[in-house]
C-alpha cells in the first residue's frame, strides 16, 4: 500500500523537512492514508502527495564483467602498485588467471664500453603479498615481448597477447610464492644476451626511447591450476624486481679480472617510463553459474559481483511511470539494497566481504556512465558500502547488506535527462580486488530480497 499526505504549498517546504523521520518509518507502505492535513486550513486542490514505495520486480542478470582498465594511469602512477601473476581454481567462482604484460626501461644510462663482458643473467620478481594455497608450487614462464605498450595509453583486462610475444621462454620455472620475498631467475637465452650485449656496445642503453624501440618488455604467465592454486601480489616498480645482468668494463681482461671488479647493471619496470597491464581470465565450467551467466531466460536467486573483472549483476528496474504514475514527481529519497547471503550458505567468511560495491549505469548505445549519486558524493564513501543490520539474532547469522542512495539518478530518469539504462553492480576498484560477494536478488524468497525503497512527493 502507499502512504500518502497532503499538504498546503504555503507550508509544504517547512513540512516535508520536518516530517522526515515520520516518513522514513513508512517504507512497507504502497497505497495512500487518505491523510489530509493542512486541507481544513488551505484549499483542497492546493495540496502535494507524499507516497512511499518498496519496488521488487527488477529483471535480474549474471552477467561478465566489461573489460576494465588495468595499465599504468597518467599522473596518478604508484611505485607501490601490485600486479597479480597466477592462478586460482575453486567451487564458487571457477578459473581465474592473471598474467602480466610490462615494457622495460633503463633507470639510468649505461656505458659499458666497446667490448663488455656480460656475466651472470638473471630476472628478478619481488612478491609483496600472495593470496590463495601458500604452499602450493606455481610454475613460472616469461617471455620477450614483441609489440609495443605506450605510456598514456589505456590498456584493459581482456588485453590480447596472442602472437606478441617470442615463444620460447626466456624464464620457465617452479617456485611456492611466499610474501615479502624475490626471486630471481637465470636467463640463459643466447639470442637475447647476445642482443643485450651488441645493444651495450652501442648508444642503446644512454637513451630510454632507443632502449624501449629495441627490447619492448616481457609477457608473465603461469601454468593453469586444476584446483587450488594462488595469486602472487608483484610489485614490479619495487628496486627489487628487473632484469640485471653483471658486466666487466673493456678496460679489465677477464683473465686478471676479480669479482669486485665486476658491474652490475639493471633494467626496471619503473612507474613513470614502464607501462604495465594486468590481464585476467575467468572460466565458471562446471560451477553454478556456468548456467546462468549472459543467460537472460535465467532467474538466479543469488546475485554475484566478483573483483579482476569476474561476474557482476545487471538490474533493470521497471517503468518508473507504471509505479509513480504520470506529472510532477520529485525523487525525495531512494535507497536500493542488496542483502548478503550468509556465510553459512555461501562459503564466502564475514572477513573477505568486500568493503564496498560499485554501481554503473549501462545505456542502450554500449556506454556506461557512474551514477550522479556517486558523482555529487564523492567525498563521503557510503554509497555501496558494507553495513551490518541492526536485526541481532542468537540464532541466525549476522545479517549484512550493501546500500545505494540513488535518488538522483531516478530523478534524471523521471525528468528524460537520461535514459533508463540497466544498473551494472560489480567490486569496487575491481582491478585490484580478488574478492567476490553472494546476495539475495529478487528472485529469491529469502528474507532481505533485493529492494528498492522510494519516497517521493506527487505535485
Amino acid at each position: 500500500m502507499k502512504h500518502m499526505i497532503k499538504v498546503g504549498r504555503r507550508v509544504k517546504f517547512r513540512f516535508v523537512f520536518s516530517i522526515s523521520a515520520v516518513i522514513a518509518l513508512l517504507f512497507s507502505s504502497c497505497e495512500p492514508d487518505g491523510s489530509r492535513l493542512g486541507v481544513d486550513i488551505f484549499p483542497s486542490s492546493d495540496t502535494i502527495l507524499v507516497y512511499t514505495d518498496t519496488i521488487t520486480n527488477f529483471n535480474t542478470m549474471l552477467v561478465r564483467s566489461r573489460p576494465v582498465v588495468t595499465s599504468e594511469p597518467v599522473g596518478s602512477a604508484s611505485k607501490n602498485r601490485l600486479f597479480y601473476l597466477g592462478s586460482i581454481h575453486d567451487d564458487i567462482s571457477g578459473f581465474t588467471r592473471a598474467e602480466i604484460v610490462s615494457s622495460l626501461t633503463i633507470l639510468s644510462a649505461g656505458i659499458f664500453g666497446d667490448e663488455p663482458v656480460i656475466d651472470s643473467f638473471l630476472l628478478s620478481l619481488y612478491v609483496a603479498e600472495v593470496e590463495g594455497d601458500t604452499t602450493q608450487e606455481m610454475r613460472i614462464k616469461i617471455y620477450e615481448f614483441t609489440d609495443s605498450l605506450v605510456y598514456g595509453t589505456s590498456y584493459y583486462s581482456d588485453y590480447d597477447v596472442t602472437g606478441k610475444y617470442d615463444p620460447e621462454p626466456l624464464v620457465d620455472e617452479v617456485i611456492t610464492p611466499k610474501r615479502n620475498t624475490y626471486y630471481e631467475f637465470d636467463i640463459t637465452d643466447q639470442d637475447f644476451i647476445d642482443r643485450i650485449l651488441d645493444a651495450a656496445k652501442d648508444t642503446i642503453f644512454q637513451y630510454r626511447t632507443l632502449f624501449q624501440e629495441r627490447f619492448k618488455g616481457l609477457y608473465m604467465t603461469t601454468e593453469p591450476v586444476g584446483s587450488g592454486g594462488a595469486l602472487a601480489k608483484i610489485q614490479l616498480a619495487n628496486g627489487l624486481s628487473g632484469v640485471k645482468f653483471r658486466y666487466l668494463p673493456d678496460t679489465i681482461s677477464v683473465d686478471t679480472a676479480e669479482l669486485s671488479d665486476y658491474n652490475s647493471y639493471t633494467m626496471g619496470f619503473n612507474e613513470l617510463y614502464a607501462q604495465k597491464v594486468n590481464i585476467f581470465h575467468h572460466d565458471y565450467t562446471g560451477t553454478p553459474l556456468e548456467s546462468l551467466i549472459d543467460n537472460p531466460d535465467a532467474q538466479p536467486e543469488i546475485g554475484y559481483a566478483q573483483g579482476l573483472a569476474g561476474v557482476n549483476t545487471k538490474i533493470t528496474i521497471p517503468d518508473l511511470e507504471d509505479v509513480m504514475g504520470d506529472g510532477l514527481i520529485a525523487v525525495n529519497a531512494a535507497n536500493l539494497l542488496f542483502y548478503v547471503v550468509p556465510d553459512s550458505i555461501s562459503g564466502i567468511s564475514q572477513e573477505d566481504y568486500p568493503t564496498q560495491l560499485m554501481m554503473e549505469v549501462k545505456f542502450d548505445d554500449g556506454s556506461y556512465q557512474t551514477l550522479y549519486d556517486k558523482v555529487i558524493n564523492s567525498a563521503t564513501s557510503n554509497f555501496g558500502r558494507l553495513t551490518q543490520s541492526n536485526e541481532v539474532s542468537a540464532f541466525l547469522d549476522p545479517l549484512y547488506y550493501y546500500n545505494f542512495q540513488v535518488g538522483r539518478h531516478l530523478q534524471s530518469v523521471i525528468t528524460g535527462e537520461i535514459e533508463n539504462g540497466d544498473l551494472v553492480i560489480s567490486v569496487d576498484a575491481p582491478q585490484s580486488s580478488t574478492k567476490i560477494i553472494e546476495f539475495w536478488s529478487n528472485y529469491s524468497d529469502s528474507k532481505g530480497g533485493l529492494k528498492l525503497e522510494l519516497i517521493y512527493t506527487k505535485f
